[in-house]
Order: structure tokens, then C-alpha cells, then sequence
């Protein structure tokens, strides 16, 4: 597949060193081709899971064996009354294994109610649901999401094991990412906007030197943060809600006494922007955006965004404009990041390529045929490894080094 991949982008790039302009159909091909391997090529990297792995059906099973989920409960009820057979005790585990695949919600109200529900029983309970919900063509995946109630299930089961307040739970990756859906869903917004407090009392709370040495912390809110926006692009109401409760939410934490200094609320909210911004350049919105709420959140990068990005990140919104898209300011962008000579962050190149084919489909759209080919040159030479078009490392660089003399090492500074 690589093999071919790049015979037929050699074939196709070959065109490009031939006297601009090419004709339309050659550089449509070959901005199909670039999107494709950029596309493939963020996919390997970056696999999408809605716990941030890739869920395979292997590790799927192989959670569920290793859980403590089958050590405790009716399995260890069960086989103290039945002699020490081993194909019982087996027979006994896979009905228990049947039970938990076949009705999640149910084995960990079971779980609850004998006391041995846990934190990775419940992951294992959230990611059951889910896969039996995308198993299910009987009703619209979140309609069954909402009707099976496990997000409220799993809101009692905090509140009841005193595991509410303290929020130690937030500091489980795996377990956010797998119940903040199903809350979405059904509705709940009430206790993620109550954890969302809790942590913004605690940041007023401390003084800059603590939240420096507690990063622990400022991920947990980045993580709920960013999780919750993503999840109501996904499964709420889309993402012009999302990113109004984006807004909201970050004035909220603004107006907190005493003040959360900027530069932290800029690192606990900056991932929680970025989504919206690739869901917005992704053209993945379900409704249509007011013209409005996009300019408030360009505006709003400001904010949320660090000095050195924010021309980046509002190149990317007035690029990716569904009615007015800008390429003005995409090309300035372009054209200062070529002559700067500066170092990008390899977590930003994806942002400046994506802007760079967005810039690429518009000039096409309006007939620029020369400026869209020299545009496709420059992310070929400069941005290869990020489209998957050559298979050596990333060059591994200080932040806000300058860079050597190589076009491919164009970056911008942090």
C-alpha cells in the first residue's frame, strides 16, 4: 500500500515541476491524493477512540478477562459452594462473562448493590454498553444510548460511594472518556458543570507556585474540559452549542475570586479549543453555524489561545468558514511561516497542513489554478512527514529553536 502510495505520488508531483499553471483535473488529483495520505496518515498516529485507543475486538475481550470485575461478586459467591471443579468454575465465569456483555447496566446495578462495583468495573460496565449499542440496528445509536441510563446509573453510583466530591475519578482518563457520552446524551450537563466548578474553586483556591506543582490537576480539568466539548460536537447538540458552552464556560472561569491567572487557564482550555477547531475545518457540523458565534469564537482565540498560535488558529476559522471562507489570510499565514525559517511544535504542523489544504481547495474553487499548485509544492517539500508521504523520523527539536536550512523543517514558534 506505502509502495504504491508513493509511486503514485511521484507520478503525480512530477507534474508539478512542469510550467505553472496545471490544468484543472491534474491538480484536483493531486489534492486528492494529499488529503487521502494526510487523512491515513492522522488516522495511524492518531487513532480515534472515544477513550483516545484504538479499540480492537482483542483488547476488547482481553479487558474484560483481566478485569477485577470477574474475581468478586457472584463468581466467588457461586464457586464456594460448588467443588473445586475446574470446568465449573470456568462454565460458572463464562455465564458471569455472558451476563456483564449482555446486559451492562444490569451486572453493575448487581456490582452496586454488593458493594464490589469499582472504578475499572465501571469502564468495563460504559465500554460494554457501548459496544452493545453499536451492535443494536433496532434504534439509533443515541437513542440507545440515552435508554439504556447507564450515564445516571453511574452518577448515583459516585454520589452513593462518596467518590463525588472528591473527584479522584476525573484522574482516570479511560473513565472520562467513556462516560462523558452517555451524559451528553441523556442530558446530564448538571454534574459535569458542578465538576467544572469544583475545579475552579480549587485553582482560585491556590496560588500560581501550587498549580505549577500540581499538573495533575490542570489535566484533569483539561481532560473533563475537553471531553465534554468533543462529546457534545459527537452526541449533543453539535458544534455551535459546543462552542457556546465552550465560551460560557471559560468566562465562567475568568470571573472566579480570586482570578485563575491567564496563562493557566490558557493551558487548561487550549485542547478543548483545538477540537472545536478541527471539528469546524473538518466541515463536521450537523446544523449550520451563525455567522455570529464563528466570529465570537475567532475572537475568542485570543483568549484562550498562546500569543504565537493565535494567527494559526484564526487562519484555520476564516479558511474554514462554511459560507465566507477567507483565503487571504490563509495565504498571508502561509507565505510568513515560509519566510520566518522558525520552528513549528510537531502537535501544530497538523493545523498548519489542514490549513494549507483548505487554502488549496478554495483557490481551485475560484479558478487559481497557479497559486493552489505552488501551495500542494510547498506542503510536498515541507510538510511530507505529516501527509505520509516519506517514512523518515521527526526531527526531534528544542521549542522556539531555529531551524537548519532544510525547507521540510519549516515550524512555527511557540
Amino acid at each position: 500500500m506505502k509502495g504504491h502510495l508513493r509511486h503514485s505520488w511521484k507520478f503525480l508531483t512530477s507534474k508539478i515541476h512542469r510550467p505553472l499553471p496545471l490544468d484543472r483535473r491534474t491538480t484536483h488529483k493531486l489534492l486528492t491524493a494529499l488529503n487521502t495520505s494526510f487523512q491515513r496518515n492522522l488516522d495511524r498516529q492518531y487513532p480515534q477512540g472515544l477513550d483516545g485507543s484504538e479499540q480492537s475486538p482483542d483488547a476488547h475481550i482481553d479487558s474484560l478477562l483481566k478485569s477485577p470485575l470477574f474475581g468478586t461478586s457472584r463468581v466467588q459467591e457461586a464457586s464456594s459452594n460448588l467443588p473445586k471443579d475446574g470446568v465449573r468454575t470456568n462454565k460458572i465465569q463464562f455465564r458471569e462473562m455472558e451476563f456483564a456483555l449482555a446486559e451492562p447496566v444490569e451486572y453493575f446495578k448487581q456490582q452496586v448493590s454488593t458493594g464490589s462495583a469499582t472504578l475499572d468495573s465501571a469502564k468495563v460496565a460504559l465500554s460494554n454498553q457501548l459496544q452493545k449499542t453499536l451492535a443494536s440496528a433496532a434504534l439509533d445509536p443515541k437513542e440507545s444510548m440515552k435508554a439504556s441510563g447507564i450515564g445516571s446509573v453511574m452518577v448515583n453510583w459516585l454520589w452513593s460511594s462518596g467518590q463525588y466530591e472528591e473527584l479522584e475519578f476525573l484522574s482516570d482518563r479511560v473513565f472520562v472518556y467513556r462516560l462523558m457520552p452517555f451524559l451528553i446524551v441523556e442530558g446530564q450537563y448538571k454534574p459535569v458543570w458542578r465538576w467544572l466548578q469544583h475545579f475552579r474553586n480549587s485553582l482560585a483556591r491556590m496560588d500560581p507556585a501550587q498549580m505549577q506543582c500540581d499538573p495533575s490537576l490542570l489535566k484533569s480539568i483539561s481532560r473533563l474540559w475537553c471531553a465534554l466539548t468533543r462529546c457534545e460536537v459527537r452526541y449533543g447538540q453539535g458544534l455551535q452549542s459546543a462552542m457556546q458552552m465552550f465560551m460560557t464556560s471559560y468566562r465562567s472561569m475568568q470571573l472566579s475570586v480570586p482570578a485563575i491567572p491567564a496563562h493557566i487557564l490558557q493551558k487548561i482550555s487550549v485542547r478543548a479549543g483545538q477540537c472545536l477547531l478541527w471539528s469546524l475545518s473538518s466541515g463536521k457540523s450537523s446544523a449550520p453555524l451563525e455567522d455570529t458565534v464563528i466570529e465570537d469564537f475567532r475572537r475568542f482565540t485570543a483568549w484562550w489561545a498562546l500569543d504565537s498560535r493565535v494567527d494559526m488558529y484564526q487562519a484555520l476559522i476564516q479558511i474554514s468558514h462554511p459560507r465566507q471562507p477567507d483565503v487571504a489570510h490563509a495565504l498571508r499565514f502561509l507565505a510568513k511561516i515560509k519566510s520566518a525559517g522558525i520552528f513549528i511544535r510537531e502537535k501544530d504542523r497538523p493545523f498548519v497542513v489542514r490549513i494549507g489544504l483548505k487554502t488549496v481547495e478554495l483557490l481551485l474553487a475560484q479558478g487559481s489554478f497557479s497559486q493552489a499548485a505552488s501551495v500542494m509544492k510547498t506542503l510536498q517539500n515541507d510538510f511530507a512527514s505529516e501527509l505520509g508521504l516519506n517514512t523518515e523520523p521527526p526531527v526531534q527539536t528544542e521549542i522556539g529553536e531555529r531551524s537548519a536550512p532544510r525547507a521540510s523543517n519549516l515550524l512555527f514558534a511557540v
